[in-house]
């Protein structure tokens, strides 16, 4: 009985240790992938706001399209960057709900610069 026992606790030991590591591991995959994404997110973050601040335009309203276009463009990416990352499927399903009224946004902003004089920056 004795024998048992001790068997019993040397395997729970053990068990209890590969499970540790298990976890461990997963965690740092975990960490890794949270660290791409956060890479991502900057990068497309950077992007956006080099774009915002280089869409000049004489006109306010139109440096105002030309920005939140841009503005915009960098939620779809945020979006993808999750779809791609993320592990929630409710977030996931927001961040494409998201990304679609983005993609609206700008076809509304792109056709109101149509009949406002292009979608050419103008100095």
């Amino acid at each position: 009985m004795k024998t048992i026992m001790i068997l019993a606790a040397s395997a729970a030991l053990i068990g209890g240790a590969a499970v540790a590591q298990q976890g461990q591991r997963q965690g740092q995959a975990g960490m890794q992938h949270g660290q791409m994404a956060m890479q991502d997110y900057m990068k497309s973050m950077q992007d956006m706001h080099q774009k915002m601040m280089s869409a000049h335009d004489a006109d306010p309203d139109r440096a105002f399209a030309l920005k939140m276009i841009a503005h915009h463009q960098g939620g779809i990416d945020m979006a993808r960057i999750v779809q791609q990352h993320g592990d929630d499927a409710e977030i996931k399903q927001m961040a494409q709900k998201g990304a679609d009224m983005q993609r609206k946004e700008i076809a509304e902003l792109q056709s109101w610069l149509d009949r406002h004089g292009g979608r050419t920056p103008r100095p």
